[in-house]
């Protein structure tokens, strides 16, 4: 067996790829740390790699059978209740939106809940982006796991 290689690849999708494996074999510290240097590279390679993360969770989910003319959506539990995703904090927030609307094909909502997230002029929203890069990657590991049939 290779092993996923644990420094950001030449290749930008490769990196993603092996941040997600790393997190599917129970590792996220490390799939996380290699996503820093898109983070680093600021809002457009940020921006694209929650969309690269989103894009996997949309093939996961296009594996299901979805009704003709249906859309994607989320149920959220918050402290055990089902709960609207709108009140959920800033990060999973994010993270459930985001992905929904680009699963939707609404790429341009996406875009424009990302800029919602990143351009505000606040302390917390460094601490913001970081939960919702964190949320969107947990996301995104879940799916991965669920399509191979289960937990590692």
């Amino acid at each position: 067996m290779t092993e996923i290689p644990t420094t950001p690849c030449s290749d930008p999708a490769e990196t993603i790829m092996a941040a997600v494996a790393h997190g599917m074999s129970g590792d996220p510290f490390t799939g996380l740390t290699m996503l820093g240097p898109f983070i680093e590279g600021g809002a457009r390679t940020t921006v694209s790699m929650c969309a690269a993360l989103a894009n996997m969770v949309k093939f996961v989910a296009e594996k299901q059978n979805l009704p003709a003319g249906g859309t994607f959506g989320f149920l959220a539990l918050h402290h055990g209740k089902l709960t609207n995703v709108a009140s959920l904090p800033p990060g999973p927030r994010f993270a459930a939106q985001f992905t929904a609307a680009w699963m939707n094909d609404q790429q341009d909502t996406a875009y424009a809940l990302f800029d919602a997230l990143v351009h505000r002029q606040r302390d917390e929203d460094a601490a913001n982006l970081a939960e919702a890069i964190h949320a969107l990657y947990d996301l995104t590991v879940n799916a991965a796991l669920s399509l191979r049939g289960g937990a590692a």
